[in-house]
């Protein structure tokens, strides 16, 4: 007799993985064809308090700012920088590694409550989100005199 078993799982197996890949890529271009969003890379911390750097996408929102990694079935986003937390925004000219590649930027973030985020994005995606830190709302600012 012939056990059929171990092909259909397989195959089973098989298809699981097409879908998952399926569902990825769609929720990735998905998310990059939104408005306000653009490639960014966030350091993240393990919980061996080593760090390394994530690639993803940042999206603008009225009063905050939203992290999505790139390789990730998760729908919403996994960080979140709130407009009202923003203590201070600096940023940092990264020379291009590479020969005919573009400069980025350091941005560092530091939050209320001692938090830090570190981000790197392109040159474009920093001039866009200085923009959007001087385009606050009166009052979502701290230390806004409105």
């Amino acid at each position: 007799m012939i056990d059929l078993s171990i092909p259909v799982l397989l195959e089973g197996v098989g298809m699981l993985f097409v879908v998952l890949a399926v569902v990825l890529i769609v929720r990735n271009i998905g998310m990059s064809r939104r408005r306000g969003a653009f490639d960014c890379s966030l350091e993240r911390r393990g919980v061996t308090g080593r760090s390394h750097w994530s690639p993803g996408l940042m999206r603008f929102g009225t009063d905050r700012l939203l992290w999505f990694r790139a390789l990730s079935l998760r729908v919403g986003p996994e960080t979140t920088i709130l407009r009202a937390d923003l203590l201070d925004v600096s940023r940092r000219r990264l020379e291009a590694r590479a020969q005919g590649e573009e400069d980025s930027y350091l941005v560092e973030f530091r939050l209320r409550g001692g938090r830090t985020e570190l981000a790197i994005m392109g040159i474009s995606s920093g001039a866009a989100l200085n923009a959007w830190i001087e385009a606050a709302p009166t009052g979502l600012v701290i230390g806004d005199a409105d």
